[in-house]
């Protein structure tokens, strides 16, 4: 990595705990990409076909998947699609990054219309991908943060008799 880069070397802790799978059938990216998130305290677990990588998701419910695009079978378009329809029906937003050899605008076209949000090229970029993934964490903490002052905020069920609720507020 490049010292230069003030970004990641402030905010790689923002990784720690984040949950990643990764998708590829080439066992190689797979081990180094994950030799590398687990350096900076990723959570990570691998598969290697599209019917691996939905059991882990279902299981384990990542908050990112990185998928290449060709898989054995079932390609990545066919994942991405089937991980954010399972998120959404569980109210889970799930961040997917396409990772393939192929450049071609118009695979990307169509990775981010099958439901990719990103895209990174072969070889990967490793301080472009940890930077999106540590801005990524970032979103999530935050949101997840802000949600939780915005709860905090509004009376829970049973924390009020039923005539509390009812009583309308008086201002002063």
């Amino acid at each position: 990595m490049y010292p230069s880069n003030r970004f990641l070397n402030k905010n790689l802790s923002t990784l720690a705990g984040l949950k990643v799978l990764i998708v590829d059938d080439n066992v190689d990216c797979c081990d180094l990409m994950m030799l590398l998130l687990q350096l900076y305290g990723v959570e990570v677990r691998q598969a290697f076909s599209v019917p691996q990588a939905l059991e882990i998701f279902e299981q384990w419910q990542p908050y990112i998947v990185v998928s290449d695009i060709s898989l054995p079978n079932e390609d990545g378009y066919a994942l991405i699609q089937k991980v954010k329809s399972k998120a959404k029906k569980r109210g889970q937003v799930v961040l997917g990054i396409a990772v393939t050899g192929y450049v071609d605008e118009k695979m990307c076209e169509r990775a981010l219309s099958a439901g990719f949000d990103l895209w990174f090229t072969k070889p990967l970029d490793t301080d472009e991908f940890l930077t999106v993934l540590a801005c990524s964490a970032i979103c999530q903490q935050s949101s997840y943060a802000i949600a939780q002052r915005i709860l905090n905020d509004f009376p829970r069920h049973g924390d009020l008799s039923l005539e509390q609720q009812l009583e309308p507020s008086v201002s002063s």
